[in-house]
Order: C-alpha cells, then structure tokens, then sequence
C-alpha cells in the first residue's frame, strides 16, 4: 500500500484515529492510535509497503475487536447489542458450576 495512501484513509477516519509521524529504534514510520480499541501500532514504512490497507486496519486492534457473547436459558445472544440496564444484570450474575 502507498503510504501517503494510508495516511489520508487515517487522516479521513480521524474520529476514530489519531496519527503522528515518528521513529521507532531507528525506522521510519507511523504510530497510529487506534481511539475505538484503545492500542497504539507503529508501523514502519517497509511494513506499510508491503500490507494491503483491511490488514493494517486489524493489526491496530490488537486482538481487542472480539464479539463477547453469553448464554441465557439455552439461547446465545451477543452482549454488544445490550442496553445499559442488561449489562448491569450480567455483571450482577453469579455462576453455578456442575459438580
């Protein structure tokens, strides 16, 4: 990927990005913040060359992107649709465990 590319996708997203140009022991590059999963990645401009831009967007995750889920009576429904109320009663839950 061209990095002045990469760099105006970022710039255009910067609700959810903030950049800054700097070093990393020795090699150029870019750090970026990732605002929604809360992780900073610095990619050197070798690295920015040689990935595709979906692939330098993940790597800003970090592993963090993941969908929790739970199950109620038998059903599995994903937390992140929940209201404020629902999380609050999850969190109150208490686990049973079978012996």
């Amino acid at each position: 990927m061209d990095r002045q590319e990469f760099m105006g996708f970022l710039q255009s997203e910067e609700e959810h990005f903030d950049i800054a140009e700097a070093p990393l022991d020795g090699k150029n590059g870019v750090y970026v913040k990732n605002k929604t999963y809360d992780t900073e990645t610095h990619f050197t401009n070798e690295v920015i060359a040689n990935m595709e831009l979906e692939d330098l967007l993940v790597a800003t995750h970090q592993g963090r992107n993941i969908e929790h889920m739970t199950r109620v009576t038998g059903y599995f429904s994903k937390v992140a649709g929940w209201n404020k109320g629902k999380l609050g009663e999850l969190k109150d839950r208490s686990r049973v465990s079978k012996v």
